[in-house]
């Protein structure tokens, strides 16, 4: 089987287009058309069916892909390990990441990193923590920095592996003329009255909020689900619920809520597959990190 047809394939399938995969590729669409159909006729199976200007997978389509991604990975990872055979840190180094962690961590590590090791070539993917995982265990990116839980526990995912690097307080707060501000006593039972502005369902900051209330016998009333966290400041800032943000995006248009009863922490972890080498590449990142070794 040719890889250079299952790599077309994948880039098909991922962008449901042979022009935009022909521009990828840096080939024509006719070459690109012409290397599925190869690939079709070695498996005598369809693998796309063409509706209009976009594609879509066929059940035999479906099938292949994973394993398609997985024979493509551990092509690049071989391509690497032969490539760092010398002295030098080379390669490509795909890593998933969130917006917020890119934003608030990455940049810190990855200035020096770069001075450091010029020659990789950095490859990051950004999604939130869900998709990144699935990610990692496809073999579509060698390792992560996502949003786990204070225990680093990653249920779900017997194969992968995870090593905290960061973990930071989160503080309960609303704007400056919400009825909390002025509420006194202020309880988690007060507080689950009130309408809230919080991360999606299966993010581990809104389990993590409602575990606690659970504890105590209260619910959440969920408002707004926002996945970052200047949006979540700006809703909350104009009145329209409580959040729970880290301190270093609060200002003066938000009020701090002393609410000992609910302690959240985002903590961020680095994590990779248990059964996957890593690249000289990753190994020179990872020892980058602070707190991972």
């Amino acid at each position: 089987m040719d890889i250079n047809n299952l790599k077309a394939f994948i880039e098909v399938a991922d962008k449901r287009s042979f022009s935009r995969s022909a521009e990828t590729l840096s080939l024509t669409q006719p070459a690109v058309s012409k290397r599925i159909a190869a690939l079709e006729l070695e498996l005598s199976a369809k693998l796309f069916d063409r509706v209009g200007r976009t594609v879509h997978l066929t059940e035999a389509g479906r099938v292949l892909l994973p394993s398609a991604r997985q024979i493509s990975a551990e092509l690049s990872r071989i391509e690497d390990v032969i490539c760092n055979l010398g002295n030098d840190v080379s390669g490509k180094l795909s890593i998933g990441t969130s917006e917020y962690i890119g934003t608030r961590h990455l940049p810190e590590i990855l200035k020096p990193f770069r001075e450091q090791y010029p020659n990789v070539d950095l490859d990051l993917h950004f999604a939130n923590s869900k998709e990144t995982l699935a990610a990692i265990e496809d073999g579509e990116i060698e390792m992560a920095l996502c949003s786990t839980p204070d225990n680093g526990s990653l249920a779900g995912h017997p194969k992968l592996r995870s090593v905290q690097i960061w973990s930071e307080a989160l503080v309960i707060v609303c704007s400056n003329d919400h009825p909390l501000v002025s509420t006194s006593p202020l309880t988690l039972d007060v507080l689950a009255k009130c309408p809230a502005i919080l991360p999606p369902g299966d993010s581990n900051t809104r389990k993590s909020i409602e575990n606690i209330l659970h504890e105590h016998n209260l619910r959440t009333i969920v408002s707004m689900e926002v996945n970052d966290f200047d949006t979540m400041k700006s809703m909350s800032a104009i009145g329209l619920g409580w959040a729970c943000l880290p301190s270093f995006v609060v200002d003066d248009t938000l009020k701090v809520l002393p609410i000992d009863a609910l302690q959240i922490k985002h903590s961020v972890a680095l994590v990779r597959h248990q059964n996957r080498t890593l690249s000289r590449a990753a190994q020179a990142f990872l020892k980058a990190l602070p707190g991972s070794s």
